[in-house]
């Protein structure tokens, strides 16, 4: 958090053009992430501290973990829940990072693996034993306070992973909105809306047999960078997406489909 504070100071700083404190939080920030890394950073194994689930999520969250070394990390993050049995292991400071380290690794489909469940301490757990409300504990204690909102971080994945609802890279306000739902194996659709200062945005998709529908809703006066999963073929209205004057540019990265659109409604069919 000391290093994650730095860096974004140094960076207000080059924004209020304030060049002799970016300097100096950039060196700052550099000297924690060092002295961090020296310390806690098994190089050999790509393995930070104890190998829990938070001792690798904040690094790789807070911009710790090298670039080089990143994808090796996430992937070992990965393995340890893998050989956990899924199981959740995080507590409240570290949860929410490692739902943000998972989502930025790709792994949406882990996520709901890991909390769709009812057999260790967790949101299903809190259910089977009767919770009505977020309580204070994983393991829904009877003894501590049952309406909490501590452990709701989760709530933040159902927008930006199950709905795809994010800003673009450097973006203000969510003029240039990106949509990216995580179509997860176990859910049959999901509806999404989030009120930002220049609209709803909506995003709503279901499963159809061999095919899969996704309704989006962009606000006036925004654009949007839609992804959607690789499939055979795609339409947006029953027409082709070649078609659609509304429809800026289509790209392909890494199998997926993206497009680059104006504000409006779309009704888009993927064909599997």
């Amino acid at each position: 958090t000391y290093y994650y504070d730095a860096d974004i100071l140094s960076k207000v700083a080059l924004t209020l053009n304030k060049k002799e404190d970016a300097t100096t939080f950039m060196q700052l920030a550099t000297q924690i992430k060092n002295a961090f890394n020296a310390t806690f950073f098994v190089n050999q194994k790509y393995v930070y501290a104890t190998g829990s689930q938070t001792s690798y999520s904040m690094p790789l969250y807070m911009g710790m973990v090298e670039a080089a070394a990143k994808v090796k990390v996430s992937a070992n993050l990965m393995g340890s829940i893998q050989t956990n049995n899924k199981a959740l292991t995080a507590g409240d400071v570290g949860y929410r990072y490692l739902l943000r380290a998972l989502e930025e690794a790709g792994a949406s489909q882990l996520i709901y693996e890991m909390n769709n469940r009812a057999d260790v301490p967790g949101y299903g757990y809190q259910i089977k034993h009767g919770a009505t409300a977020l309580t204070e504990s994983w393991a829904a204690l009877k003894y501590v306070s049952n309406n909490h909102m501590m452990l709701g971080h989760l709530m933040e994945w159902l927008y930006s992973g199950i709905g795809g609802i994010r800003q673009q890279e450097g973006d203000v306000g969510f003029k240039k909105i990106m949509i990216a739902p995580a179509i997860v194996e176990g859910l049959d659709w999901a509806n999404v809306t989030y009120h930002s200062i220049n609209g709803e945005i909506t995003v709503h998709w279901r499963k159809e047999k061999e095919k899969i529908n996704v309704k989006v809703s962009i606000p006036a006066n925004t654009e949007a960078q839609i992804h959607l999963p690789a499939s055979s073929k795609i339409y947006e209205g029953n027409k082709a997406l070649a078609n659609n004057e509304w429809i800026k540019r289509i790209d392909k990265q890494n199998g997926e489909n993206w497009l680059h659109v104006v504000s409006g409604n779309y009704d888009f069919t993927l064909i599997k």
